[in-house]
């Protein structure tokens, strides 16, 4: 039996394998025929698609949809020689029971970056659209933990391989990536490697040698690295008021963790721990005085965003459960202010293993010499920039997501698929 049912597949197989020949010769024969009955009826399917967006009323027909902002002209320019049809268009702020989709429209720079936006969310049409915060900082911070100027610039040469073979976005990214690590690079002295290669060139510039030893100047990189994570931060909660004011959110913008009293508790929180180590002009019991504050007015956010919208709802329904369930959220702030800030010390740290890896593998060298040293050597640069590329670049994509993104963006945004009919072939 199986014999047979075998028999009669291969027997099967041959019969299709014909008619696709005689397909494949009947289309070529008749190609132009065939395009054009397949336009025809891909013009009446995707014009039979649109009818599901219209209602009909007597003898008329309504359609609404959504337009890009700035296409209104050209929209009206093409419908309104059609005796039939009226054409109206109202601005996407006046209509309240629907939010319109969104649409990116960033600067070609920053384009490449919108794959990392898309990965977290689409912003919403009422928030800030973030594609530019990641280009910039994603860039800076990837240069800085990537500071080679050799492996930097092979990094964009890589990039742009990547993209111009093989059409992979992500080689996009990586140009600019590694260029911010070559003049990371070249302000750290490092060289494929090499520590000192670049010392003749900071002597013309009037140094004695490089200015900053990664080994040796380890704590101040620690130290800049939390200066350069209390900055983004403060960034992020300037796009959060941004974005809330944009969406009409006052009490957030105001109120919130990451609002106007929230950035106002972080900076004394900052400062009352400077103060432990350098003295400021500002007293500690005004930095308390404005920390306990901010923390009230935190934990009431609710209701005093309620009076500040003069909502009458504005009391919680039980404030037992108020207070337990907004001082845990209280703590969990205070947490987030400490750990996304310490955070940051991944940067630094990534400065320190790239140069501490590379001293590896030029320690090796030195042990073995003569070929032995330069074969290690290559695989040592090879080495570290396939591991330090994919590492530092998930590490920073983290701190975007989980330290900044997390602090001013939701992501529940909707993508724009405009509906798309060719022009009648009739015509």
């Amino acid at each position: 039996a199986m014999a047979e049912i075998k028999d009669d597949l291969s027997h099967t197989r041959a019969k299709i394998a014909k008619l696709d020949r005689i397909i494949a010769e009947y289309f070529e024969r008749e190609h132009d025929r065939c395009m054009q009955l397949y336009t025809y009826l891909k013009y009446h399917s995707d014009a039979f698609e649109i009818r599901r967006y219209c209602a009909r009323y007597g003898d008329s027909f309504l359609l609404m949809g959504w337009v890009p902002a700035g296409s209104e002209a050209e929209i009206t320019r093409r419908l309104e020689p059609v005796e039939s049809v009226d054409v109206t268009i109202d601005d996407a702020k006046n209509i309240k029971k629907s939010v319109p989709p969104s649409l990116l429209r960033n600067a070609r720079p920053f384009r490449p970056f919108e794959m990392f936006v898309n990965m977290y969310g689409l912003p919403n049409y009422n928030e800030i659209d973030p594609t530019a915060f990641v280009a910039v900082t994603y860039t800076l911070l990837y240069g800085i933990m990537f500071a080679d100027l050799g492996q930097g610039l092979l990094l964009s040469v890589i990039g742009y391989l990547m993209y111009r073979l093989k059409g992979m976005q992500l080689g996009k990214i990586l140009i600019p990536c590694g260029i911010s690590g070559a003049v990371f690079g070249t302000l750290f002295g490092s060289y494929f490697g090499f520590e000192k290669a670049l010392n003749p060139l900071f002597r013309l510039i009037g140094f004695s040698e490089k200015p900053i030893d990664v080994i040796e100047s380890a704590t101040m990189l620690m130290a800049g690295a939390i200066v350069i994570g209390v900055a983004l931060l403060l960034l992020a909660m300037v796009a959060n008021i941004v974005s809330c004011l944009k969406r009409r959110d006052l009490a957030g913008a105001v109120f919130g963790p990451n609002g106007i009293t929230g950035m106002a508790l972080y900076l004394s929180l900052i400062a009352l721990i400077l103060s432990v180590v350098f003295p400021l002009p500002i007293p500690t019991s005004v930095l308390l005085g404005v920390i306990v504050l901010a923390l009230i007015l935190i934990f009431l956010r609710e209701p005093l965003g309620g009076l500040l919208v003069r909502s009458k709802n504005w009391k919680p329904e039980s404030w037992g459960d108020y207070c337990l369930e907004n001082g845990a959220e209280l703590f969990e702030v205070l947490l987030s202010y400490i750990t996304n800030t310490i955070s940051f010390l991944r940067v630094g740290a990534f400065i320190l293993v790239h140069a501490g890896m590379m001293m590896v593998f030029f320690s090796l060298a030195d042990l073995v010499g003569g070929v032995g040293a330069a074969i290690l050597i290559i695989f040592g640069n090879a080495f570290v920039m396939v591991l330090e590329g994919l590492l530092v670049g998930i590490q920073v994509l983290r701190l975007e997501f989980y330290e900044m993104f997390s602090r001013f963006f939701h992501g529940e945004g909707r993508a724009y698929e405009p509906l798309r009919a060719a022009a009648d072939p009739a015509e």
